[in-house]
């Protein structure tokens, strides 16, 4: 490794190069794809009882993030937008859906179904920020 390979790999998932090529947003047919393996995974976790030692809602939340994170690492347009409403929308929707859900509900499914709102609304946001196109003005200069 060079002397400054770190500090040009950090400074890279901040700001992209001039010259760097953008990545395309993540094609809806993945998106679908991660959001039904983040829901089995979360209901496989709650269903076997391990979502108490794993955590299976946190599971579920930090699949979402690591998401959003290689979405910011290839340089998808609007990656800092889209990242953070995807964090913030997850626990505000979580928490709402949780205090919606009626008490009947085992405690362990109900985190799990309200953390499921979440991912489902903060994967929807971010997919739906990356997709915005640039301006006019900016996007004449790439």
């Amino acid at each position: 490794m060079g002397k400054y390979t770190v500090n040009q790999r950090v400074a890279r998932f901040f700001w992209l190069p001039r010259d760097a090529r953008r990545k395309q947003p993540t094609p809806c047919w993945r998106l679908v794809g991660i959001w039904l393996s983040v829901l089995a995974i979360g209901a496989g976790f709650t269903a076997t009882g391990w979502d108490a030692e794993f955590g299976g809602s946190y599971l579920m939340a930090v699949m979402l993030v690591l998401n959003a994170v290689d979405d910011i690492i290839g340089g998808v347009r609007h990656r800092w937008p889209a990242a953070l409403a995807a964090v913030v929308v997850l626990p505000v929707a979580s928490r709402l859906t949780g205090a919606v859900l009626p008490g009947s509900l085992d405690a362990a499914w109900a985190q799990t179904a309200a953390a499921a709102v979440g991912v489902t609304l903060g994967l929807a946001a971010a997919a739906a920020i990356t997709r915005i196109p640039l301006p006019d003005r900016l996007a004449g200069a790439r």
